[in-house]
């Protein structure tokens, strides 16, 4: 396997001269002429390709069309030719190596500039006593373009090692760390750049988990809590308003519904009123998210809604696939209004105030806010799992689906309280329940989302009769609907096993012994 690319840092205040001649003076070098290189590096929110050793760069566009340009280490640089714009959506670029090798990593997030970089560049080559290229090098003075000027950063020397040579690029390495005493980066040009930006090299985490001590109080471990949800609801309000990816809202939504559950969950804990007040400000925030998600919803299961149909019917139902998008914009429309409105900067307020109060010690309208968070939490989490156990098992073949849909809820419920105040407990019996958890979470959404679905195409079908090729599209949805149903049944009957694993003898022991019985 060859050697792996080195990025090596040139001393500070060389100019393009001074360090050609100060690598001169102990390689042998080919030297290129000196070119610009301006690109926009790309990444999702939340740091996706960077955790996957992937780089990505749009170079500058000529005519309306730019070159994406995919780096990953020991793999040769993939392409693809692109339009420049404000984000890139997996399933927007062209078919071929760059989009295989992104929808697994991205799944619905899109590429976004993180930062801009300006270069000049001159390629060199290492040559041997045969006058052969032996080993590649660049020498590159970066800028980050920024709106408001422009910041240098460290000017590198990149390393590229050149097929079966590669004893002379370990050879050419220790030169230029031996003799010269260059250093190897400990951050690459990404890291540098979006860190210039203002940016975070690493992306937004969205994920909530908190090292808690035990014994913290209750009102303590709440606050901090809420103070993560609340900083990620607010790293995500401005990429939901500008749409650009189905996630921003999801993370969102999500962050909203686990702050109603803390709320919802530690009562006696935080100041009533506060309390209550926040509650219902949540509750209405999370009534303005919902039609949009359910249209994007919707919308990302198009493929596997239509691609049950066969026969290459696909394409009839396309009036349909209109008639959701263009409900999605005024859902939009209104989302952004809500999102931009006094209300809710009032409730993000609202949000910090709550989490950032004075703890309420031992007072009469908080009695709970004193007690270890092991005793709190712990006791809502084994009361939780007892009620979906009970619940779980009076479920029979003809119980009601709000039977199924409540005990989804219950699960929920769970696993905000293990993921949100898990770090107080054994971590491998709350990664344990999790995973049990998860599994009969998938088969319960399932069946829910299912029967949102048929509920709602239901319900466009009068709408759908009087557009452009209604007729036939309403035609189409017929077996639509009826491959809906019968994964909803699928589900139905994937139920028991799932249960099963989630309420079984062991797992019944591990929450008790982890959590608490019926003491506590």
């Amino acid at each position: 396997m060859p050697p792996d690319p080195v990025d090596l840092l040139l001393p500070a205040g060389l100019d393009g001269a001074d360090a050609l001649a100060l690598l001169a003076s102990r390689l042998r070098l080919d030297a290129g002429g000196a070119r610009t290189r301006d690109r926009v590096l790309l990444d999702s929110f939340d740091g996706r390709l960077r955790a996957a050793g992937l780089a990505a760069e749009r170079a500058a566009a000529t005519r309306g069309i730019a070159t994406l340009e995919l780096h990953e280490a020991g793999a040769p640089v993939r392409r693809a030719q692109i339009a420049p714009a404000r984000r890139h959506l997996t399933h927007e670029l062209p078919e071929g190596a760059v989009r295989e090798r992104l929808e697994p990593v991205l799944e619905e997030r899109a590429l976004l500039p993180m930062a801009r970089v300006r270069s000049s560049v001159r390629s060199l080559a290492v040559l041997n006593g045969d006058e052969k290229s032996v080993v590649r090098l660049s020498i590159e003075a970066p800028v980050a373009v920024l709106a408001t000027g422009r910041v240098p950063l460290a000017t590198r020397l990149s390393m590229r090692p050149v097929l079966g040579y590669d004893g002379a690029f370990e050879r050419t390495l220790a030169t230029l760390r031996d003799e010269l005493g260059l250093e190897e980066a400990k951050r690459s040009l990404y890291d540098d750049a979006v860190r210039a930006a203002g940016g975070k090299p690493r992306g937004v985490a969205t994920k909530v988990r908190v090292p808690l001590d035990p014994a913290t109080h209750t009102d303590a471990a709440a606050a901090v809590v809420l103070r993560r949800l609340a900083t990620v609801a607010e790293a995500n309000v401005a990429g939901a308003i500008e749409d650009l990816d189905p996630e921003f809202l999801h993370d969102l939504r999500v962050s909203i519904r686990r702050a109603r559950a803390v709320l919802r969950e530690l009562r006696g804990v935080l100041e009533p009123r506060e309390r209550a007040r926040l509650r219902d400000e949540l509750k209405w925030a999370q009534a303005l998210t919902g039609p949009m998600r359910d249209l994007d919803v919707q919308l990302l299961e198009w493929p596997e809604l239509t691609s049950g149909l066969g026969g290459g019917r696909g394409p009839e139902l396309e009036p349909l696939r209109a008639l959701l998008e263009r409900r999605r914009a005024r859902e939009r429309a209104k989302l952004a209004r809500g999102l931009r409105s006094a209300r809710f900067a009032g409730l993000l307020a609202a949000w910090r105030a709550l989490a950032d109060g004075r703890p309420a010690g031992d007072h009469k309208a908080t009695p709970r806010a004193a007690l270890p968070i092991e005793r709190t939490a712990g006791g809502r989490i084994a009361k939780v799992y007892r009620r979906m156990v009970r619940d779980g098992r009076a479920i029979g073949a003809d119980s009601p689906p709000e039977a199924l849909h409540d005990l989804r809820k219950s699960g929920k419920e769970l696993r905000y309280l293990l993921e949100l105040f898990g770090g107080a407990f054994d971590d491998e019996t709350v990664e344990e329940t999790v995973k049990a958890l998860k599994g009969l979470q998938t088969v319960l959404g399932r069946y829910q989302d299912r029967a949102v679905q048929i509920e709602s195409l239901r319900a466009l079908r009068d709408e759908l009769a009087g557009e452009p090729g209604g007729p036939a599209a309403l035609i189409a949805l017929g077996p639509v609907l009826d491959l809906l149903a019968a994964d909803q049944a699928a589900a139905r009957e994937e139920f028991g096993e799932r249960f099963e694993a989630f309420a079984a003898k062991p797992r019944r022991a591990a929450v008790r012994a982890a959590f608490g019985g019926r003491g506590r």
